[in-house]
């Protein structure tokens, strides 16, 4: 299993990289959710910008990140404000509406580096 904070891969290495980062903030010890799926940390907000950071590295300029998020208990506005690049598009899934699948494309200039704020 890899670190989606710290890929093992070179810069611009892939085309195409699909993110789907555990979504989970709250699970109990026994939760099979979590066990199949993972947990997020309680920094999680920080853990996804890296996430988001490490693919756009990883992607050549060309690039396209496809993201899925279920909004279970995060919403996904929450996590969009996290990411220093905007979907081009998104469409929702599910019995409830609640996954999201948003398209990016890497941009051809760099961001600017992410500004820490206070949470929430």
């Amino acid at each position: 299993m890899l670190d989606f904070r710290s890929l093992p891969y070179p810069d611009g290495a892939f085309k195409l990289v699909a993110f789907d980062p555990p979504h989970l903030v709250r699970a109990g010890a026994r939760s099979w959710l979590a066990a199949k799926y993972g947990k997020l940390g309680p920094d999680w907000r920080e853990d996804l910008r890296k996430g988001f950071e490490e693919c756009f590295r990883v992607l050549a300029a060309d690039g396209v990140l496809v993201f899925k998020w279920n909004e279970t208990q995060v919403k996904v506005k929450e996590v969009l404000a996290v990411a220093t690049v905007s979907p081009l598009f998104g469409h929702l899934t599910g019995r409830k509406g609640l996954t999201h699948w948003l398209v990016f494309m890497k941009p051809t200039t760099p961001a600017p580096k992410h500004q820490p704020g206070p949470p929430g």
